[in-house]
Formats: C-alpha cells, sequence, structure tokens
C-alpha cells in the first residue's frame, strides 16, 4: 500500500485508518475503508513531524507561501511553512489558506482576509490531507492561479483516490501514503444492495442518509 512502512505504521497507531465498514467520503464515493484525518490533527507532535516529511522534497528558497483549502488543511500549511522556514537561510514562509465561498452561484475556493496579496506574484506550494478525487485541490490550485500565484507542487497526507496530475491541473504530487482504495457511487455501491448500515460517525454517512431519506419523502 505504501513504499514507507513505517508511515503506515504511524497512520494505523494513530487510529486514522479504519476499516471494514460502510463509509461515504466527502466527493459522495462510498467505500469499506476510511482514512480518519481527524485521528491525526488530535496529535500536534505527530502532525508537525508528517508536515515536515511533506516539506521535505521541495526548495524552501523557491517557495514563499504555503496553501491549503480550509478546514483542515490550514493546520497542515502552518506545520509545513514552519518546517520549511527552518531549513531557509533566511526569511520567512507564510501559511494562508483558501475558503470556500458560501455564495449559492459562486461556490468557488477564495483568498479572503487580505491573503490575496500574499499569493499574488509568489511561488505556492499547496498541501491538502486526503485525496479522493482530487476536487478540493484543484480549487485551491485553481484559485491560486486566478489570483495570480505560480503553483510549484502539491503535497498531501494521503492519496487514497490513486489521483494524478492532470486530475489537479497538471500540478506534479507528492503523497506521503499511498493507499490506492476501491470506491464506488452510491448507484453501484455493493453495501448499499447489500443493506451494510452507514457508518454515522466518520465520514458524511450522516449527510448521505438525510438526503436519502428526503428523496424517499418526495416519492410518496
Amino acid at each position: 500500500m505504501s513504499s514507507d512502512a513505517t508511515l503506515m505504521e504511524l497512520f494505523e497507531q494513530a487510529g486514522a485508518i479504519i476499516t471494514n465498514s460502510h463509509f461515504v467520503y466527502s466527493s459522495g464515493r462510498h467505500s469499506s475503508v476510511y482514512v480518519n484525518k481527524d485521528a491525526l490533527y488530535l496529535r500536534p507532535e505527530l502532525i508537525s513531524s508528517l508536515c515536515e516529511r511533506m516539506g521535505q522534497p521541495y526548495d524552501p528558497e523557491q517557495i514563499d507561501v504555503v496553501v491549503g483549502p480550509t478546514i483542515g488543511a490550514v493546520i497542515l500549511s502552518q506545520w509545513t511553512a514552519y518546517h520549511l522556514t527552518r531549513r531557509k537561510p533566511s526569511g520567512e514562509i507564510l501559511a494562508v489558506f483558501a475558503e470556500k465561498g458560501s455564495d449559492g452561484v459562486d461556490k468557488q475556493f477564495f483568498f479572503g482576509r487580505g491573503y490575496d496579496k500574499f499569493v499574488k506574484g509568489n511561488n505556492v506550494l499547496v498541501v491538502e490531507d486526503i485525496l479522493t478525487t482530487g476536487g478540493s485541490a484543484r480549487q485551491t490550485i485553481e484559485a491560486v492561479r486566478r489570483y495570480g500565484g505560480n503553483v510549484i507542487g502539491l503535497s498531501v497526507l494521503c492519496n487514497r483516490g490513486n489521483v494524478g496530475p492532470e486530475q489537479v491541473g497538471g500540478v506534479p504530487i507528492h503523497a506521503l501514503v499511498e493507499l490506492p482504495l476501491q470506491t464506488y457511487t452510491a448507484e453501484e455501491c455493493p453495501f448499499c444492495r447489500e443493506g451494510v448500515p452507514v457508518n454515522t460517525e466518520l465520514g458524511k454517512g450522516r449527510a448521505f442518509l438525510a438526503k436519502q431519506q428526503a428523496v424517499d419523502a418526495q416519492k410518496l
């Protein structure tokens, strides 16, 4: 699953890899395996160590800003920028985050709080926790480019969707853990067909069931 067994062991010890259940991801796809990034965020020392590894492949002299999408990747951007700055002879690498628009028409990621001026004209490393379809990472990369930044790479904790550069705007991907998983749409999900209960404690199972109930109610 991963070329680095030590990293996989760290994920497992933290309770970040859970199997044998029926999960619904943020992307809407279903699987029997879940990577619980929130279990990692509980442990600052572990996250710090992982972010140091996330920044290792990059030359700090070539990076001005680290960007992550809200919410979890805000933490990753902070720690990764911190460790990159420690390797830089002088100067500081900044950490900012992209937010999702709440407008019903425009839900693109954007840079508020004055962060846009730190993106424009600068070299940016984008960080993300989990890649399933690459949607959030791609939208963050698009936002950086839209605001005039130059994306030099995408560094992630775990690539569980076998996502390639072509799915995130042609940006090279560095993943600490490669964990290709079998996932399904709701329509093709074998667990749904077999009546396996949806996990409502992790992932988006609760929202999925609520949506299904609303659809069923409309049919009555």
